[in-house]
C-alpha cells in the first residue's frame, strides 16, 4: 500500500492525537517530495498495522545503487584509468622510438 493511502486510512480513523497527525502529514509531505526516510516508512507501516490489527511482512530493503562520482561507478573509473595508462605508455614508447 502506498504511503498516501496508509496516511489517509490512519487520519480517517479520527482518533489520532495532534502530534501524531502532524507527524503523519510530515511523512506524507516527505514522501510526495521523494525524500521519505526509510525509518519513517517502517514506522508508518508498523503504526498502520498495529492500529488496523494487521500482520506486517518485513520488506526486503532495496538494493543500494553503487556510489557514483561525476556520474561514473568505481568500475567505470578503473576502466578509464587503465585506458589512460595504456595510451600514456604508447605515447612514451613513440617518443622514445621517434
Amino acid at each position: 500500500m502506498q504511503v498516501d493511502q496508509l496516511v489517509a486510512e490512519l487520519l480517517a480513523r479520527g482518533d489520532m492525537n495532534d502530534d501524531t497527525t502532524l507527524e503523519l502529514n510530515r511523512i506524507l509531505a516527505d514522501w510526495r517530495a521523494g525524500k521519505l526516510d526509510p525509518d519513517d516508512d517502517v514506522y508508518l507501516r508498523a503504526l498502520h498495522a498495529r492500529l488496523e490489527n494487521l500482520t506486517v511482512e518485513p520488506e526486503e530493503p532495496p538494493l543500494a545503487a553503487p556510489p557514483r562520482l561525476d556520474g561514473l561507478s568505481i568500475d567505470e573509473w578503473r576502466d578509464r584509468a587503465l585506458k589512460a595508462e595504456a595510451q600514456l605508455a604508447q605515447l612514451e614508447d613513440a617518443a622514445r622510438n621517434g
